[in-house]
């Protein structure tokens, strides 16, 4: 027998379910773009994700600090209010520069954080495509040897 909360539960959970988009996809840039996983230098790896290296500075707001005592775990975080359709995290301390891709929608909330690794010191580069238009911004990290802090 069904009562009344469980028949308002189970109204409210088909609402839900019949609310979200069916259109939700993401892109398997590792499938779609290898060459870009494997280049060896920043403007490669933007040219093969996005299709140009022309970005405008500014939009995106990059937070990552400024020494990184242990390579390891180095925590970087952006956001941006612009409406993208693709962001990509970019790095030149490694063998391989690119880091991430995320695919967006004009809707989502672009607030990322997350860490990363880094063998030595260099350039984080943050990408975003709006409407075609690539806008970056980076910020060079030193990673000291030992956790000596200088």
């Amino acid at each position: 027998m069904l009562n009344r909360r469980n028949f308002l539960g189970l109204g409210l959970g088909a609402i839900a379910v019949a609310a979200i988009p069916n259109s939700l996809s993401a892109e398997d840039f590792r499938t779609t773009k290898p060459k870009a996983w494997t280049a060896t230098k920043v403007d490669d790896a933007v040219k093969e994700i996005f299709g140009s290296t022309a970005t405008t500075q500014g939009g995106i707001s990059l937070t990552a600090p400024d020494i990184a005592e242990n390579g390891a775990v180095i925590p970087v975080s952006f956001k941006t209010d612009l409406k993208a359709t693709k962001i990509a995290v970019f790095q030149d301390a490694n063998p391989e520069s690119a880091v991430a891709v995320f695919t967006t929608t004009p809707d989502m909330v672009l607030d990322y954080a997350f860490r990363i690794k880094m063998a030595k010191t260099g350039t984080v580069t943050i990408i975003a495509d709006v409407g075609g238009k690539l806008h970056s911004v980076s910020k060079e990290i030193k990673v000291t040897i030992g956790g000596c802090g200088g």
